[in-house]
């Protein structure tokens, strides 16, 4: 597997798990989702960062590698797992 593959593919799994600590912390300890959203804003950057080091990517091609994937995978994620939890 090439390194892009695996930062595409770290992002895939890093989504899900951050959509599931997300819906931690609004639910368990009452964060708003206004706060929640620029959480997982900085936790891509650090994700992207880190898996490009551990890939051999460039930092730059690493941020832009799955970004649009993230996003809708983490935010339909939490809709999905708030509406299951809430209902």
């Amino acid at each position: 597997m090439k390194g892009a593959e695996k930062v595409w593919w770290g992002k895939v799994l890093a989504s899900i798990v951050i959509a599931i600590l997300t819906i931690i912390l609004q639910l368990n300890l009452n964060i708003p989702a206004s706060t929640l959203l620029p959480l997982g804003v900085v936790i891509y950057i650090i994700v992207s960062d880190l898996l490009s080091v551990l890939s051999a990517v460039d930092r730059r091609k690493g941020i832009r590698i799955g970004i649009f994937t993230y996003f809708i995978l983490w935010i339909t994620a939490w809709i999905f797992l708030y509406t299951y939890l809430t209902a």
